[in-house]
């Protein structure tokens, strides 16, 4: 590295502690470099340092965390280190662009910071613990669009998405605001407001095409609680609420006992060893395909609708797998 260099990102430090902030055009003035030049500098030295940035209106401010000359040393014992390592592998998984450096960053910190001993014990409790990832997409043709999905939603920028659902043969284009990127089992999805079907919507990443950034920027409405929004759903599908009641033989009723399937789960044990599980859940489709994996285990007791959607798709099982239909690919 240029001394020239060294000493203009030392001097930023000092002026960073000095001031309780600044913006990247404002250093570039300063020192008489280029603004991508200062971007570049505050990104590597936001890793050894505390430093923070934040939005202000529609700009960029750069300041080192409040009260950073009392912070003591953070001490990790080995289990703590373990998890960190773990979250670290697991984003590393899903192909995730905007975290990498920083997660390679506390990679080589945990190595240079802690002597061979209790990293080798990290090593240790990985032979007795540890997590399995597969089932995981691989998102590493999507760090791109990632990318700019993450700084659209961080700067409340609108987009331009190419988008092909399940049943479009080609993909739409639709301008969308942001709002939030949403990991779940597997896979990473887009929530914001679709100004296509003026609704808020759930994207599948990888089935997006395009992302271009535009120049309309946006606000998230005050009373959208994404927590809220989801908490029908059983899996990512935002519907309208369904009551449902199943019963399951006593065979599978302590699996399905033992686990939190839904935040809304009532259950009930019988005397014959059966049990009752009641829940709230949005729309049917996804808790379908969950009951059909039980097989004759599982029965729905409500709603009607469900029960009718469940028989037809038995009625469509029982043409595919017939014995006269078993004995022509048999045969």
């Amino acid at each position: 590295m240029a001394l020239d260099q060294l000493e203009r990102q030392w001097s930023i430090i000092n002026t960073l502690c000095r001031r309780q902030r600044t913006t990247a055009d404002e250093l570039a003035a300063e020192y008489h470099v280029s603004e991508r030049t200062i971007r570049r500098d505050l990104n590597k030295l936001s890793r050894v340092f505390p430093l923070v940035d934040h939005m202000d209106g529609r700009h960029k401010v750069w300041s080192m965390v409040d009260g950073f000359k009392n912070v003591p040393p953070i001490i990790f014992c080995p289990t703590e280190l373990y998890a960190i390592q773990e979250g670290t592998r697991f984003l590393k998984s899903v192909g995730e662009p905007f975290l990498r450096p920083t997660l390679e960053s506390i990679s080589h910190k945990i190595k240079a910071t802690y002597n061979t001993s209790k990293v080798e014990s990290l090593e240790n409790l990985r032979k007795i613990f540890t997590v399995n990832l597969s089932g995981a997409k691989d998102y590493s043709r999507q760090r791109e669009f990632l990318s700019r999905l993450f700084t659209a939603a961080a700067e409340q920028r609108r987009v331009e998405l190419g988008y092909r659902g399940l049943k479009d043969t080609r993909a739409q284009r639709r301008s969308v605001d942001p709002y939030k990127l949403w990991y779940r089992e597997g896979t990473i999805y887009l929530v914001g407001f679709c100004h296509l079907r003026k609704d808020i919507r759930v994207f599948a990443v990888d089935r997006i095409t395009l992302v271009d950034f535009t120049d309309h920027y946006f606000l998230t409405p005050r009373g959208f609680d994404f927590e809220e929004y989801i908490e029908n759903a059983f899996g990512v599908m935002i519907e309208d609420p369904v009551h449902v009641k199943i019963r399951f033989n006593p065979e599978i009723a302590r699996y399905v006992e033992e686990r939190e399937w839904h935040p809304s789960q009532k259950t009930r044990k019988y005397k014959n060893g059966s049990l009752l599980m009641e829940l709230t859940v949005g729309g049917t489709l996804e808790i379908k395909r969950w009951i059909l994996s039980f097989g004759s285990q599982a029965e729905v007791l409500a709603p009607k609708a469900l029960i009718e959607e469940i028989r037809k798709d038995i009625e469509g099982m029982q043409k595919a797998y017939g014995p006269q239909v078993m004995e022509k690919r048999m045969g």
